[in-house]
């Protein structure tokens, strides 16, 4: 395998250095999504570099959802927020060339989505805890057909990850479950009604603002979903993760 560090003593292309200047800029002039990037004849001044290199570092930034090219007149790159999508694409590109199985990110939910359940009994507004106490109701009366139940349950999950007020689970908590999500599980019903009836146990606990429990009762849902997979698909979940497969699950709802 080769050497992660091989390239550590190497000079960043010159394009990525000014992608870099480029997201700095944003930031020091106070740019936000919706805005649009310099034009380009003030932003090749700017950077000092000609219009290849601007653009090829442009084209990186659009590639990293930092920017999208609008075209025409008073066009341009127009600053976007990147999301969990985004996060998702890299966890699976780094898993598939370090050689990792998705019991890796299995085993990672265990240790991570407890304490996210945990900070979301803390800190969720009356608000949210209504929002997903309707969620949980939709989940319900779709649990008969999967799409639908996928669907609502994936909303779910993440308005739970909001109600932690954590901006890293916020992006972290989707993104771990697209990778789950390309192994193909499909869950029957009788296992729906069971993951709701789990989901339920958590939502109780975050609206009586008890973290322990809260932080349990996820382990134990995490916890039996790893024990079904392992069972059911024991093939699947020792392969390398895929990015090519998780790439179909990172379309935003």
């Amino acid at each position: 395998m080769r050497d992660p560090t091989a390239n550590a003593g190497r000079r960043p292309k010159l394009s990525l250095e000014v992608a870099r200047q480029i997201v700095a800029t944003m930031a020091e002039d106070g740019m936000g999504p919706g805005d649009r990037y310099l034009p380009e004849a003030e932003a090749m001044r700017r950077h000092g570099v000609g219009r290849g290199t601007y653009r090829e570092a442009l084209r990186f930034l659009e590639a990293q959802g930092v920017i999208v090219m609008r075209p025409g007149p008073g066009g341009g790159p127009e600053i976007v927020a990147p999301g969990w999508q985004h996060l998702a694409s890299t966890i699976a590109l780094l898993l598939q060339f370090g050689g990792a199985p998705l019991r890796a990110v299995l085993d990672a939910r265990v240790a991570i989505e407890p304490g996210m359940a945990e900070l979301a009994a803390q800190n969720a507004t009356d608000e949210e805890v209504a929002r997903m106490a309707a969620d949980l109701d939709t989940i319900e009366g779709v649990v008969g057909s999967y799409p639908e139940f996928a669907a609502a349950y994936e909303r779910y999950w993440r308005h739970l990850a909001a109600s932690s007020h954590n901006e890293l689970f916020v992006i972290l908590s989707p993104a771990l479950r697209a990778v789950v999500n390309s192994s193909g599980f499909v869950p029957d019903e009788p296992y729906r009604l069971e993951v709701l009836r789990r989901l339920r146990a958590v939502h109780e606990a975050v609206a009586a603002r008890d973290p322990g429990r809260a932080g349990a009762f996820m382990r134990e849902l995490e916890e039996e979903f790893g024990r079904r997979l392992r069972k059911g698909y024991p093939r699947r979940i020792e392969q390398v993760v895929a990015w090519s497969a998780v790439h179909r699950f990172t379309d935003p709802a």
